[in-house]
């Protein structure tokens, strides 16, 4: 629901995604879509009209540029008539321009979902259920139900998914071991606990090492307050928000905004505004340490193999609140989405190139390795090199635990984020052990007429 800090098979498989048929396309608003007419099936066999499909895509970083680039070759080596033109560093602001200009892009990759159920409900992209129901394309049966689930509105498949991010618990064994903890901690009453024992203070009070730092500001904290932690829907079956109504977000609050008070608030906010420039680099306070704990994605492995690669660490499903019904093995998963734009000059042939690209497990195993994300589907995660390695195995079984996934997507979920990410921020940085009742009242009403207005 709220953006993230960065972005960022068997052979049956990947011929059922080529062998993709093209069905009529939904009405885009401001006019009619570039493709339509009967289904025509584009075959491995079959010759085809030399075709160039222009890919936008938000990758910047020269490895993940390397690894797009790589799969775009691969897919002109395999279908000759087939060239991909990628364009980088584009986001959900460009593509939305250019569609409003009449000249989107055939594909569009962006690094989140929070635009799905916009760009779903103002026909800016196409459902993909009649393209992939052509071409014999499972989603139980090929993707984790977490990876696919969140890019539905109202019905429709608005998007696939294109490498996942999973969010676990990253822990220092040896400073577990010098503070006597034999077992990283599974409920978040332990993780409170262990944070102190974990914590060494200056003479002067002021923080030498943190345990643990649960601000909502800092890293990807924000994944801690959308409820795998608590196993709280952020909707109810009516569409209204859960947040005033369940009593377990109010003891989230309040257990993480507890712990920011035992550090003080004023060392949290200077940790944070020190810190947060630095999250995903070598001064990162995870990978100096500076910090036992922290909560990030998958993407930090391969940052930390890059940085500190003797740290002797670990990663666990991130603790979960003692009496809910939480999913203990569960946590946020999100990751990038492809869009088939409802206007694509090539739609039939972009429709294509996209159900490959989101199939095809030696594609999704070399960029999952390549960018440090976990691969998408079932067959690539059963192929993938890195499965057996212990540190991936945990983002791997968060990936594939039912009780992952991400909060339901509205057209205003990134209104419905910061609203959110502000209030708890507040709250957060609150005196004392205030009650949040009397916030998430005022949120939640905030959040539901946000909700109401998007729907017009």
């Amino acid at each position: 629901m709220m953006p993230f800090p960065r972005r960022l098979r068997p052979a049956s498989v990947a011929l059922a995604a080529a062998v993709l048929l093209t069905a009529a396309a939904c009405t885009s608003t401001g006019g009619s879509s570039a493709a339509s007419g009967p289904a025509v099936a584009i075959k491995p066999g079959d010759s085809h009209p030399a075709t160039t499909v222009t890919v936008w895509s938000f990758t910047h970083l020269p490895n993940e540029v390397k690894a797009f680039q790589a799969a775009a070759d691969r897919l002109h080596t395999r279908y000759s008539w087939l060239t991909v033109k990628l364009v980088q560093n584009k986001d959900d602001a460009d593509f939305t321009k250019a569609v409003a200009a009449g000249a989107p892009p055939d594909v569009f990759i962006s690094s989140s979902p929070d635009s799905v159920a916009k760009f779903c409900q103002n026909k800016t992209v196409a459902d993909m259920k009649p393209y992939l129901g052509a071409a014999g394309i499972d989603l139980a049966k090929t993707f984790p139900v977490g990876d696919y689930q969140y890019m539905q509105y109202q019905g429709q498949q608005c998007a696939l998914p294109l490498l996942t991010d999973a969010f676990g618990l990253y822990y220092n064994k040896a400073m577990f071991r010098a503070a006597g903890i034999s077992t990283p901690p599974k409920t978040l009453d332990e993780l409170r606990a262990d944070a102190e024992k974990l914590t060494i203070r200056n003479a002067d009070g002021s923080v030498k090492q943190w345990g643990f730092v649960p601000a909502e500001a800092y890293n990807v904290n924000n994944t801690l307050y959308e409820g795998n932690l608590t196993g709280s829907s952020f909707y109810d079956s009516n569409g209204k928000t859960t947040i005033a109504s369940d009593p377990n977000w109010g003891k989230l609050l309040t257990w993480a905004q507890r712990l920011d008070a035992y550090y003080g608030q004023d060392q949290v906010k200077r940790f944070v505004a020190q810190y947060q420039p630095h999250s995903d680099d070598a001064s990162n306070p995870f990978t100096a340490g500076k910090v036992a704990m922290e909560v990030d994605g998958e993407w930090h492995i391969g940052e930390l193999a890059d940085n500190a690669p003797k740290l002797d660490y670990g990663i666990v499903p991130v603790p979960k609140l003692a009496g809910s019904n939480a999913s203990p093995g569960a946590g946020e998963t999100a990751g990038t989405v492809m869009y088939l734009p409802t206007r694509a000059a090539h739609q039939q042939e972009a429709a294509f190139t996209i159900a490959n690209m989101a199939t095809d497990t030696e594609f999704l195993t070399d960029l999952a390795t390549e960018v440090s994300n976990v691969p998408s589907t079932f067959a690539s995660l059963a192929a993938w090199k890195n499965a057996g390695d212990p540190h991936w195995a945990t983002m791997i079984a968060i990936n594939k635990d039912p009780g992952s996934g991400y909060t339901p997507l509205t057209p205003a979920s990134a209104e419905v984020g910061t609203t959110w990410g502000t209030a708890i921020q507040s709250f957060d940085q609150s005196s004392g052990t205030p009650d949040p009742t009397a916030m998430l009242a005022t949120t939640a009403g905030k959040v539901d007429q946000l909700n109401a207005a998007a729907k017009n």
